[in-house]
């Protein structure tokens, strides 16, 4: 049977709400000059209408709103608004804007970027999220021999070292869930690429471990993308039959041995990685004849450009010309 509803329970709601005002805390982005405080997560910031403004088209349009009856929540005369972002976002959005060298360093951490990308999206700093946007193009380009330029071979291993984002070991998958979220999909097919080449199934599958102990991981739908791309990537180089041809025959050749064992590397190295997007150094002690060289150049490359222009479709993505970034 249902208790009759009861009124004596109003003032203990009342405390609790007094009791998670008071739990607001200051960060320590403060400016006593500033004219209004954004709030997220129970977390203020004081800051500039005029810097907002100046940067933000939502601001701009918020400030030349009317102006709420006086029981609107203030700070030291300024007015709250209330963001439904995480603070931590806030915060790192909030120092690019403070800070107009920061995206003058070589490299930025993975987590300023995100906090860019998601908050600049949806308040509408175009500067920032342009910004930001380009050095996420730069990690995952558009087009092969800007991928080529990525990562160096040292010891016949292809080595990528991220130049403008770090983001400790995570940075493939955080990218592509960062893409994802906020329809930055010209950069998927790079990142997925990168994924497959350089992470095994179980890592797909598993996540990558970050310091803090939690995995970095790829939702259901990525995995399925990574393994499936993976698969048909394989099933487009059996497909290269000029180069296959090539790599098992002799045509034009001027019967340096150089040249077969080279071949025979190549081929080894295709089967075995799997890689046929990753350009293969000529061994110091292998001499190739004229033709068989200029052959390699010509036939390799021209592998390499097709698999290249598929690469979107093998992850179920549109063309390249398709594929844009909505910043």
């Amino acid at each position: 049977m249902s208790q009759p509803e009861s009124f004596d329970e109003a003032p203990p709601a009342k405390r609790r709400r007094m009791d998670m005002e008071s739990t607001i805390t200051r960060s320590d982005i403060w400016h006593n000059d500033g004219s209004v405080v954004l709030q997220a997560e129970r977390k203020q910031f004081r800051v500039h209408w005029g810097v907002l403004c100046l940067h933000s088209a939502f601001f701009r349009d918020l400030q030349g709103l009317p102006q709420p009856p006086t029981d609107q929540s203030s700070v030291e005369g300024c007015p709250v608004v209330e963001l439904h972002d995480s603070s931590t976002d806030v915060k790192y959005l909030l120092k690019a804007l403070y800070d107009p060298l920061l995206f003058s360093k070589e490299s930025l951490h993975f987590a300023l970027i995100a906090a860019i990308v998601r908050p600049g999206r949806k308040y509408d700093f175009k500067n920032l999220l342009a910004a930001a946007v380009q050095r996420l193009t730069h990690e995952n380009p558009t087009s092969l021999e800007k991928y080529e330029s990525s990562y160096h071979i040292a010891n016949n291993q292809i080595i990528y070292s991220p130049k403008q984002i770090h983001d400790g070991g995570c940075l493939t998958f955080d990218t592509i869930t960062l893409a994802w979220e906020n329809n930055l999909f010209a950069i998927l097919p790079c990142a997925y690429f990168r994924a497959v080449f350089f992470y095994d199934q179980e890592t797909i599958l598993d996540g990558i471990p970050r310091d803090n102990g939690l995995p970095a991981t790829l939702s259901a739908q990525d995995q399925r993308l990574c393994i499936l791309g993976s698969k048909r990537i394989v099933q487009a180089q059996w497909e290269l039959e000029r180069l296959w041809n090539w790599l098992s025959s002799d045509d034009g050749c001027t019967g340096n041995e150089g040249c077969t064992v080279w071949k025979s590397t190549v081929f080894r190295r295709l089967v075995k990685t799997q890689a046929p997007l990753a350009p293969f150094s000529l061994p110091r002690n292998l001499k190739m004849c004229i033709a068989c060289a200029t052959k390699h150049a010509e036939i390799v490359l021209e592998a390499r450009k097709k698999l290249w222009d598929q690469l979107p479709v093998f992850f179920d993505l549109p063309p390249w010309a398709e594929l844009k970034n909505d910043s």
